[in-house]
């Protein structure tokens, strides 16, 4: 819930971090407790030492366990650290302990178009939604390598599909704007956003979500606007939408008060090429 942001980080993210270091003070020698202490720490602390600390202790204590391996190589290495050939490193190990996963396919792919390895990558997404075609991580995470790879078209094809299985989630919408505001289809990505912002009249929506989309479509005060509402809310979603090593979040960074936005909160390693 925390990560897909379905409720205010004010309310979620507290609620997050307890559970978490509740399930290691019962089950400290338990992967799976110290992979979601790894997971909290990074997006609800913001704590990046605690967090890499934890995904190696969940990764020693069972180097087959693919969630681990897949978050430690995506979230904190290349996402957080822009350490790209080490996080394409470690999915490749996940995926070698379970080659039968659609979930380690796709999550092997993802970093390999973040390493500008894109032929590796769009095999290993499209072999991902063929061993589960009912995935829409396998979609949206297609639809991302398409269009680093600068395949738009296709990408917007995979994206459009992936809206559609996860019933227009937020997320498969703004990484949708994404593709459309590379392929210059300003009025599509336009016509996401003002979807985006209306759900949130409505309901929560993440403003780091909001922040991607509004660039996407050129609307920088809304974006930068939602951007600052992100950082003084300490979004989840900071980690994935404004990261500089995920490509589809370059309309952000055209912005320079985007970029000092990020200097003045912090997260100066999201700047580094």
């Amino acid at each position: 819930m925390i990560a897909v942001g379905f409720a205010r980080p004010e309310s979620s993210t507290p609620k997050a971090l307890e559970a978490a270091h509740r399930a290691v003070a019962l089950a400290p020698s338990l992967a799976e407790a110290r992979n979601a202490m790894a997971m909290a720490s990074l997006v609800c602390a913001w704590n990046r030492e605690e967090s890499e600390h934890e995904f190696l202790r969940a990764i020693e204590l069972n180097p087959s366990y693919t969630q681990a391996r897949d978050w430690y190589a995506l979230f904190y290495l290349q996402f957080s650290e822009g350490r790209l050939q080490d996080g394409v490193a470690q999915a490749k190990l996940a995926l070698k302990a379970d080659p039968l996963s659609s979930y380690a396919h796709a999550v092997y792919g993802l970093t390999c178009g973040n390493a500008g390895r894109h032929r590796e990558a769009v095999e290993a997404c499209q072999r991902a939604v063929e061993i589960d075609p009912e995935s829409f991580v396998a979609q949206m995470l297609l639809q991302l390598v398409l269009h680093i790879h600068g395949k738009l078209e296709e990408s917007v094809v995979a994206g459009e599909s992936a809206l559609a299985m996860s019933g227009r989630l937020a997320w498969s919408m703004t990484f949708l704007a994404g593709t459309y505001a590379k392929w210059g289809k300003t009025e599509e990505a336009d016509a996401l956003y003002s979807e985006m912002l209306a759900r949130a009249r409505r309901q929560y929506v993440p403003p780091a979500q909001l922040a991607l989309a509004a660039a996407a479509a050129l609307r920088e005060s809304d974006a930068l606007r939602h951007a600052r509402e992100a950082f003084e809310t300490r979004d989840p979603d900071c980690w994935i939408f404004f990261t500089k090593h995920l490509p589809v979040t370059a309309p952000l960074y055209a912005y320079a008060r985007f970029r000092e936005l990020l200097i003045c909160n912090g997260r100066p390693n999201w700047l580094r090429t």
